[in-house]
């Protein structure tokens, strides 16, 4: 009997222990200021010492269990701590930190921040908005061209690319975002994150979309994530 007691014990506790299952923490981080995405943030995760960066977007996925704590951290920003107590994903806005002894901070939009990249690229006489003139192949010679549509001109065509997205997921962003939702549905706050994943709008969609657009498709997406998902 004290044998059978035993090993009754072993199977009974020791899953408890050393069962805890693992699974992948996903999130999206944002600043609390403007309400853009913040990329390369660092993600750890307290118990495993994990430590992870945020993609260009803000997107994270990392090794999680329950009852671990994540903290998240960017220079700027106050540190932002999360328990996780379920299987769930996260949607992080970052308050910016007060700086008092700074009398005077001008931030430079993100518009002007892509303007003076764009400048600077004009200055080397690589970006026309699509397609050089008419005149800039006439008084450059072949080789010229040939070196100034090469390796600046790529690169300034990826920026042209990346800005392009950056500014298409700002206007989603500005659409569809944790507060509207809130604000226009009944859902839990650990169901918000998981909601944005499935049902974020495609930047086309958003383009010509008023207020009344955005509540109808806000509401309408959670009647269906209430019914495939919420069973």
């Amino acid at each position: 009997m004290r044998y059978l007691l035993f090993f009754y014990l072993c199977f009974t506790l020791l899953p408890r222990s050393y069962g805890q299952e693992q699974f992948v923490l996903k999130g999206v981080v944002f600043s609390d200021l403007n309400k853009q995405r913040l990329p390369y943030v660092n993600i750890i995760n307290q118990r495993t010492q994990v430590n992870i960066k945020s993609d260009e977007w803000g997107v994270f996925a990392i090794p999680a269990q329950i009852g671990d704590t994540i903290l998240i951290q960017k220079e700027g920003f106050q540190e932002f701590s999360k328990n996780i107590s379920a299987k769930q994903n996260l949607v992080v806005y970052l308050k910016g930190v007060i700086k008092l002894e700074e009398v005077v901070v001008t931030q430079p939009s993100k518009k002007a921040d892509q303007k003076e990249v764009l400048d600077d690229f004009r200055s080397k006489g690589v970006y026309f908005n699509g397609s050089p003139p008419l005149l800039f192949s006439i008084f450059h010679p072949l080789t010229a061209i040939h070196e100034l549509l090469s390796k600046d001109a790529n690169n300034a065509q990826r920026f042209v690319n990346y800005i392009s997205r950056e500014n298409a997921e700002s206007a989603v962003d500005r659409k569809f975002n944790k507060w509207l939702i809130m604000k226009h549905i009944p859902i839990k706050d650990e169901d918000v994150a998981e909601f944005m994943f499935l049902y974020r709008p495609k930047p086309n969609q958003v383009t010509y979309w008023n207020d009344y657009d955005v509540i109808k498709y806000i509401k309408d997406s959670y009647q269906k994530y209430l019914k495939e998902y919420k069973k």
